[in-house]
């Protein structure tokens, strides 16, 4: 895999980049993201006519309590009627993982055999981590690439991140009760989550070239302008 994005690299770079990295990164961030927008939308609409149908799945959950099987059935017949598929939309978020983790490998191997490539972009050094040493700390601080990286993905988990059922005035008590207990659970996991990812990518931002915190920070603020989009012109279901 490492050789097939390695290649892929070098295209950019000495075809539609001017022998800029920074430039070679950039474009297949972006074309990648425009190659994949249909199957981007296609997650936003599932993940959208989820939320609508929300209150619907939790007065099912009240009226078939305590049997799982007829809850299922009862779910799936639900998913049929709004076209909701569950399952699908995964295939996207996996896409620029596997762009990164080809990259690195890329990234590492070009440096490593090819000492013509342009490592430098704006301020940085693409070949070497984004890092700021301090005298007196005995490690080595995520440079403003890096915090780039961690501030979009934030951002976009916030953005993407599902919006819990609201306690309504007509709502029965029992329906009450699971909504705030949902929404407790909700508010955790949702915290947890958020945070994960942005620190995670801080951290390891620390460790790669700086050309990987690149690709992720513009591949994370292309996602959010199309989810941006598609949220503003996607009509809503009934």
């Amino acid at each position: 895999m490492t050789e097939f994005f390695y290649q892929i690299l070098l295209f950019f770079y000495n075809n539609l980049a001017f022998q800029n990295l920074g430039l070679a990164i950039i474009e297949i961030s972006v074309i990648t993201r425009i190659v994949t927008h249909p199957l981007t939308k296609q997650q936003l609409v599932q993940a959208r006519k989820m939320r609508e149908i929300q209150p619907k799945i939790n007065a099912l959950k009240v009226k078939h309590k305590g049997d799982n099987q007829a809850l299922s059935q009862a779910q799936l017949a639900l998913f049929k009627e709004h076209g909701v598929n569950p399952a699908g939309g995964c295939l996207p978020a996996i896409i620029p993982l596997v762009i990164l983790i080809g990259l690195s490998g890329a990234v590492q191997h070009a440096f490593a055999s090819n000492g013509d490539i342009n490592a430098q972009f704006l301020i940085w050094d693409l070949s070497k981590p984004d890092t700021i040493n301090v005298t007196g700390i005995p490690f080595a601080l995520p440079g403003l690439l890096v915090i780039a990286t961690a501030a979009s993905q934030y951002f976009y988990s916030k953005l993407v991140m599902p919006t819990p059922p609201k306690v309504r005035k007509e709502d029965k008590p029992a329906e009450k009760e699971e909504k705030q207990d949902f929404m407790a659970s909700f508010a955790e996991a949702q915290s947890s989550m958020m945070w994960m990812f942005p620190l995670l990518f801080l951290y390891i931002g620390t460790q790669w070239a700086a050309a990987l915190p690149l690709y992720w920070t513009v591949t994370s603020v292309v996602s959010i302008a199309q989810h941006w989009q598609i949220n503003r012109t996607s009509p809503k279901t009934s």
